[in-house]
């Protein structure tokens, strides 16, 4: 865990410095220091471990399938690691938005990269013009069962099982069980719904807040109004936004759509509020924390530490709290991986669409 409450603003120094005893804290826990240089590491071996149990990595003659699984990039990266190691071919499918940095970091841990705009061309009488990456994936291992393993990371349970049984239970014994918020931007969810189960169960429901930190043009705030009875002005507005500016550009974080994991006992289920943040709001939240903490982090992170200050500023104007807030969040990778976009002055003038 690393102290970020330095990152907070003005009126979260204030309020601390008038109620030592109650201080609101921000810390993020380090998950670019795992192997592969993001949290992903853990469901990768989770995930492969489980299937690798059930039999599911072996075809009918009993020869290894190849490990084949739709990425933004670093889940990846995890699996490129962890499946060769574990001796298995591994193919990652990925887009035009994942960095080079992790292109070149799947490859290098061996496995082999395929872009899902040009996938199309590979297999023609499969794919017939598909170029959604994770359609691609269920496409082509249900037409080749024998060749090929889907991880299927969106709707797989063992990936939100991996952080229940870990980054959960890690949380709540850093913290001494003083965690009072955790906040997680999502893409698979099995993050945020497996630390927010875990912690959940530790605490109860009324004594821990899960905080979705988003991208202003991702769905899942809007989908989790609209679910809780807000009705779907967000929803609305993230549509307009997306035909105006296109997509998301923070990778790895923000989704379309709901996966099974995030459906899964119901829409968000362990999820208490969710915040919006601008995509270079993000962006520029990791360039502070270079520069103010000194580590490199990418976009999802600055998504997270983001939405963090919006709740340590809430926080502060609510008053002191018995036992002080203790805000956690995941960094969630190494901005080695965005050298090319995140912190490249060209590429964030090129492309920051916000008003100045």
């Amino acid at each position: 865990m690393i102290d970020l409450t330095a990152m907070l603003g003005d009126d979260v120094k204030a309020f601390n410095e008038a109620n030592p005893a109650t201080p609101i804290q921000l810390v993020g826990k380090a998950e670019f220091m795992n192997p592969g240089m993001s949290h992903k590491d853990r469901i990768a071996k989770a995930m492969l471990d489980a299937a690798a149990a059930r039999g599911d990595l072996m075809d009918s003659s009993g020869k290894k399938k190849t490990i084949l699984a739709a990425s933004s990039g670093n889940t990846g990266c995890s699996l490129a690691l962890i499946g060769t190691l574990m001796g298995y071919d591994v193919v990652i499918i990925t887009n035009k938005k994942c960095s080079a940095e992790k292109c070149a970091h799947i490859r290098t841990n061996g496995a082999t990269l395929w872009l899902a705009e040009e996938l199309p061309g590979m297999f023609p009488n499969d794919l017939d013009g598909v170029t959604d990456y994770m359609a691609q994936e269920t496409v082509l291992c249900t037409n080749y069962p024998d060749k090929y393993f889907s991880v299927n990371q969106y709707d797989n349970l063992d990936n939100m099982q991996a952080h229940y049984d870990t980054t959960g239970k890690e949380i709540w014994e850093q913290t001494e069980g003083k965690v009072t918020h955790f906040v997680m931007a999502g893409s698979t969810g099995g993050t945020i719904m497996g630390v927010g189960k875990y912690l959940k169960e530790k605490k109860g429901d009324d004594n821990v807040r899960i905080v979705l930190s988003d991208p202003h043009k991702s769905h899942l705030v809007g989908l989790l109004e609209k679910d809780r009875g807000m009705g779907s002005a967000t929803l609305d507005k993230v549509n307009s936004l997306i035909k105006q500016e296109g997509g998301v550009k923070v990778e790895g974080a923000g989704k379309g759509s709901l996966t099974k994991i995030m459906s899964h006992g119901g829409v968000l289920k362990y999820v208490d509020e969710g915040i919006h943040v601008h995509d270079f709001d993000c962006f520029e939240e990791c360039r502070n924390i270079a520069t103010r903490c000194g580590l490199l982090v990418g976009g999802s992170a600055g998504c997270n530490v983001a939405a963090a200050r919006v709740i340590a500023e809430r926080c502060a104007k609510e008053g002191p709290k018995e036992g002080g807030v203790t805000i956690v969040t995941l960094l969630c990778d190494h901005g080695i991986k965005y050298m090319s976009k995140i912190f490249n002055d060209e590429w964030i003038s090129k492309n920051d669409n916000r008003v100045k």
